[in-house]
């Protein structure tokens, strides 16, 4: 039987060179070196006959495998003499596989012809499985959203690439300001007093996931740091098995982001750019009505919207399109990879900068350096991954990220003071021109401030994110792998809340006329430690996974800031400059320590059971509680395929069940059994 793909990840991709290097370094006899021959061959679509790139060639229980090229060609060398077995695999592909004799000194070609499958029951996923294990086994439920086949989406950050594309995994919509992110939810909202939010993981370390900025006023995302092209696949777990790898804090569901990684060939380029216009269809919104209540009323509403209205006679006027017009985004991104046998390389970066259709500066320039705030967002990412392999056994990982964002966004929300709400609760009767001072209730806003007024407060947030993380794959013997992953993820966030001095330039607010200021300012580190190990086993028709390890996090978020009032005159903009200023800070910090124990038997590549249990400790649990158990167990049945059924609905028919412990309520299980009939690939099918 075929040993598992976390093996062959770790020894999979050395071919010949840096074997017989070590080998003439050892002083072994030339002729050992000489009874070997070389492996070459493409992988196509079987259907299309396409080359297909990135595909896994190896042989199975050697350590000697490739990747294929933008050609779909593979290369393998120094491949000892004699009969031996040869596998492709692809993700959204069926494995194939040819056993082929070579002969020492001789080049032998071999050529594969994959078929594409419509439900990938053995797609490779890691996610709720610890390993690198075939989606088929698991008994939980893991969907994976695969990049590659969102390169034509319309896609401009994570959010847009995570929403919708997976039942139970929603995107939930912010307000629809430029920049501003979706907050997910995974099966819905779990608690009314706790975060909702899954636990995020890039390349293999937690990652803070939780919006920019803390008032609400069209708060970015963090995870639209990450550049939608630098990502090679998203895995979401679902549902409370997920407490049982990942912690105390997974019962709300686990999200993992793998970005792209090196492949061995000559160094490969690739720019992007893109340019598109933003608009708002104003058709939709509709006009604002009021009514003259008296002779004065009648008066300003001839004088500033040109109508002539009886008493109490309705009319209405279209005021909300005047402040939107057609904005703009750009976005530039640039990356390269390549490497060789020992050393591979994946390097990219991303330039975004986003005018929306807010536009209050057209209606009302600058007035005394008075600026209207505007609806834009700049970010710049730069990620990196780099691999390297310095013997068949070890396997080394390193991946960074940088992001630099700032974003502006008006006064919005559910707030009297908000642009939009001022403009929909605005009364034309008490609309007139601007005077000869350039002042004037310019749409009729009843209290609190003038639309105008609002349109200069400014809001501005300020964020860098750096997350770096490191893996060590070591892999002693045949069915025995260790992994490490240790990294950081970190934070600075700035938020701003600013009216300048004068803000009211109608006259018309009594709020702070000298103007106001509030600064926040927040960091927050995420520490990794996560160490594993695996150990398969195969006794006839039997597969063993046993599955261990250790994990330990570490969150510490910390503000500071300062808030006052009344600056002595204009152009002042920090709080050392306010008559009336208080300071403040605080922080908070979360330390999270367990270990889980996993095995899984599989009988005859069709029925899957699966025991784990995970002991965890967390500082939130208080001094006079200890640790927390979290059990788990999981049958996945593939009849289908283990009775060889061939009717197109039943072809690839699955059942799963899986009971675990939710993190939130101790002693409560979760509880899903899934009867699971899947399409075919050349019928039709119910999917449930």
């Amino acid at each position: 039987m075929m040993r598992p793909l976390s093996e062959r990840l770790t020894s999979g991709v050395v071919r010949g060179g840096l074997a017989l290097a070590l080998a003439l370094a050892l002083g072994v006899a030339p002729a050992a070196a000489q009874a070997t021959g070389t492996l070459v061959g493409t992988v196509r679509d079987a259907a299309s006959q396409r080359p297909l790139e990135a595909a896994q060639v190896y042989i199975g229980g050697t350590g000697i495998g490739a990747l294929t090229n933008a050609a779909g060609r593979f290369l393998l060398l120094n491949v000892p003499a004699g009969e031996v077995t040869l596998v492709a695999e692809l993700v959204g592909y069926r494995a194939g596989s040819q056993t082929v004799t070579v002969t020492a000194g001789e080049s032998v070609v071999a050529n594969f012809a994959l078929d594409q499958t419509a439900i990938a029951l053995d797609q490779i996923v890691v996610t709720g499985a610890g390993v690198a294990t075939a989606r088929k086994k698991l008994g939980n439920t893991i969907a994976t959203v695969d990049a590659s086949q969102l390169e034509n989406a319309p896609i401009a950050d994570f959010s847009q690439m995570i929403a919708g594309r997976e039942p139970g995994v929603v995107a939930l919509p912010s307000s629809g300001y430029t920049g501003e992110g979706a907050r997910i939810r995974i099966r819905g909202s779990a608690s009314l007093s706790q975060l909702n939010e899954p636990i995020v993981y890039i390349d293999g370390i937690r990652m803070d996931g939780s919006a920019i900025g803390g008032s609400g006023q069209g708060a970015a995302s963090r995870l639209d740091d990450i550049p939608p092209e630098s990502i090679e696949r998203v895995e979401i777990l679902k549902g409370a098995a997920a407490a049982t790898l990942y912690g105390t804090e997974a019962s709300n569901g686990v999200i993992q982001i793998f970005t792209k990684r090196g492949r061995a060939g000559a160094p490969r380029f690739s720019v992007q750019a893109d340019y598109t216009a933003i608009s708002v269809p104003t058709n939709r919104i509709l006009p604002v009505a009021d009514f003259a209540y008296n002779a004065a009323d009648q008066a300003r509403i001839q004088s500033r919207w040109g109508k002539s209205v009886g008493l109490y006679e309705p009319f209405e006027q279209d005021i909300i399109p005047d402040m939107l017009t057609t904005g703009y985004g750009q976005m530039v991104s640039a990356s390269a990879q390549g490497g060789s046998d020992s050393f591979q390389y994946f390097v990219s970066g991303r330039v975004t900068n986003e005018d929306g259709p807010y536009d209050a500066a057209s209606l009302f320039p600058a007035i005394d350096g008075l600026t209207p705030e505007k609806d834009s967002n700049r970010r710049i990412a730069v990620t990196s991954n780099f691999t390297i392999i310095p013997s068949t056994k070890v396997r080394i990982g390193v991946s960074t990220l940088y992001s630099d964002m700032e974003h502006h966004t008006p006064d919005n929300s559910n707030n009297i003071y908000g642009v939009f709400s001022s403009m929909l609760m605005t009364q034309l009767r008490l609309a007139t021109p601007l005077d000869e001072n350039g002042q004037g209730n310019f749409y009729g806003n009843p209290a609190f401030a003038t639309a105008r007024e609002n349109m200069y407060q400014q809001n501005v947030a300020y964020s860098s994110h750096f997350a770096g993380s490191a893996n060590i794959g070591f892999t002693p013997t045949d069915g025995f792998r260790l992994d490490g992953t240790f990294g950081v993820d970190f934070s600075s966030d700035e938020e701003v809340y600013f009216r300048p001095y004068g803000w009211n330039v109608d006259g018309f607010s009594s709020a702070t006329p000298a103007g106001n200021r509030r600064v926040d300012e927040y960091r927050t580190k995420e520490i990794t430690a996560d160490l594993k190990g695996s150990y398969v086993r195969e006794f006839g028709n039997f597969e063993n996974t046993f599955l261990f390890g250790a994990q330990g996090f570490l969150r510490q978020r910390t503000q500071a800031g300062g808030t006052g009032q009344d600056f002595p005159g204009p152009g002042l903009e920090t709080l050392s400059a306010l008559a009336s200023a208080s300071t403040f800070e605080d922080w908070n910090r979360n330390t999270q320590i367990g270990g889980y124990l996993q095995d899984q038997i599989g009988w005859d590549d069709w029925v899957f059971f699966t025991v784990g249990g995970r002991w965890d400790a967390n500082s939130a649990f208080g001094e006079d509680f200890a640790t927390a158990f979290y059990p788990k167990a999981s049958i996945s049945i593939v009849p289908s395929q283990g009775l060889g059924w061939s009717n197109d609905m039943f072809s690839t028919l699955r059942f799963r069940a899986a009971i675990g412990k939710s993190g939130l309520q101790p002693g409560a299980f979760d509880k899903f059994t899934t009867f699971a009939p899947q399409p075919s690939e050349t019928g039709p099918g119910v999917r449930a």
